[in-house]
């Protein structure tokens, strides 16, 4: 077995709906956020910004012209809770692996292939769910994008991971499934690729520009 570029020493995954199966109690749980501060969002349209951090999921959502900065923080600031106090309640906030991730985790780590985590999440909830799942193990690193970090598109979460790994990022791969994963792949010097679950995210996968596009994590293995 081997990557499919020659040089590759590293391989860095974001972490919602590439490693864990977690779209479903993101889309309720930020659609019930909405409703809770008078918006009316359906978990649809949530799931076309999968990936975005809440406070940028909010602002596209919140077309208010409220001159009055601190009412406007305030409401970012209660969407955000009733965010994380929906998904606590959730019965899927503890999502279990998607298909293929520990049998390509564990023939990356066996060719010796470090790797790491890169996600919008905070590290510690980050860490989290990867240790309810019982991936934890796996990783070299787990980079959430903490203050004063940027969130993806940009490269912040995505070299942090690199270093926690000790991995030039010109030699790795990063692997997500939005947009906003290519586009921190790019600016971080990494390797492009999403995983696309299902043949709507295949569509969709095609346009975003990555060097490489499968439909299971196990096709990074040639």
């Amino acid at each position: 077995m081997s990557l499919p570029w020659p040089g590759i020493v590293g391989v860095v995954f974001d972490l919602d709906g590439t490693l864990i199966d977690s779209e479903k109690a993101i889309c309720a749980s930020a659609s019930l956020a909405f409703d809770d501060v008078g918006l009316a969002v359906d978990e649809a349209a949530v799931a076309d910004h999968l990936g975005a951090p809440l406070l940028e999921l909010f602002d596209a959502f919140d077309d208010r012209d409220l001159d009055d900065v601190a009412v406007r923080d305030a409401r970012r600031a209660h969407f955000v809770s009733r965010y994380v106090a929906h998904y606590d309640l959730h019965p899927d906030k503890d999502p279990p692996p998607l298909p293929g991730v520990v049998e390509a985790l564990d023939q990356l780590r066996a060719l010796g292939i470090p790797l790491g985590v890169a996600t919008t999440k905070p590290t510690w909830m980050a860490v989290a769910h990867l240790t309810v799942v019982g991936l934890l193990d796996r990783f070299a690193a787990v980079c959430g994008t903490d203050l004063p970090m940027l969130p993806k598109p940009a490269p912040d979460v995505v070299l942090a991971a690199c270093r926690g790994m000790g991995v030039d990022p010109r030699r790795a791969i990063m692997v997500g499934d939005t947009s906003r994963d290519v586009g921190a792949a790019r600016a971080a010097g990494c390797h492009a690729v999403v995983v696309a679950y299902g043949m709507h995210r295949l569509n969709v996968a095609a346009s975003l520009g990555a060097d490489l596009v499968v439909r299971d994590l196990r096709e990074l293995l040639a």
